[in-house]
């Protein structure tokens, strides 16, 4: 959910297995309206989505990931008051739970431009689940933005040695390391290392254009974070 500024969310994304590895929870009503609603999420359609969430949360209150979708849902359609409380709602009902932290550290960081809260958050999650990839990479941020530039270069290393489809992460690791700007070889290598993931072709090919944009400009190491100012929002 990288925007075109940081306050804009593109999209919301359901291929998240904290949301996706759910349902079966034997009731086949809260199955059905789970399933609608991430379907009307992928198509934008989201009043219906919200619709759906609703219909869900009656069935089961104490539906998690529907708490967490509701939030994210409520943020693309702008409506940023509900989605604060929306997603304090699931950090204070589920403590433990990690997904909470690090959608509510980036709400915090891309919507809110508050580094400190988000970070407090994302440090929670990673608490509790330290294999996050894109709760490493939302830190990496953090820190690049507050000038931590080796604290930065450290979680997305961490964040490398974990798997995952979601496309939030790879943008999120393109935009920290265009911002340190630096032609060092451990950047070099964090650049090949989080794209050879990428199992999103696009991701793949416009990072290759940016290696490449690179290469050809040895002497000038703001080739790269110029590239990516025109191919990410």
């Amino acid at each position: 959910m990288t925007g075109g500024t940081a306050a804009k969310v593109d999209e919301v994304h359901t291929d998240d297995r904290a949301l996706t590895q759910i349902g079966g929870n034997g009731n086949a009503e809260v199955d059905r309206y789970w399933d609608l609603a991430r379907l009307k999420v992928r198509r934008k359609r989201f009043s219906e989505a919200l619709a759906a969430l609703e219909e869900l949360l009656e069935a089961d209150p104490f539906h998690v990931e529907g708490l967490l979708l509701r939030a994210r849902v409520l943020e693309e359609a702008g409506r940023m008051d509900e989605a604060r409380k929306a997603y304090r709602k699931v950090i204070s009902g589920y403590p433990e739970y990690s997904p909470g932290h690090r959608e509510f550290g980036r709400f915090l960081l891309f919507t809110e431009g508050s580094p400190g809260a988000s970070e407090t958050h994302l440090m929670k999650g990673l608490t509790i689940n330290p294999q996050d990839a894109f709760a490493h990479a939302l830190l990496a941020e953090v820190y690049a933005r507050t000038g931590r530039k080796q604290q930065a270069l450290l979680h997305v290393e961490i964040a490398s040695r974990f798997r995952t489809e979601d496309i939030r992460y790879f943008e999120v690791c393109a935009k920290v390391l265009a911002r340190l700007g630096e032609s060092t070889e451990q950047v070099r290598l964090l650049k090949r290392t989080v794209f050879s993931h990428a199992d999103n072709r696009a991701a793949k090919v416009r990072f290759k254009r940016a290696m490449r944009a690179e290469r050809r400009e040895k002497k000038n190491p703001r080739a790269f974070k110029r590239y990516l100012q025109k191919v990410l929002p």
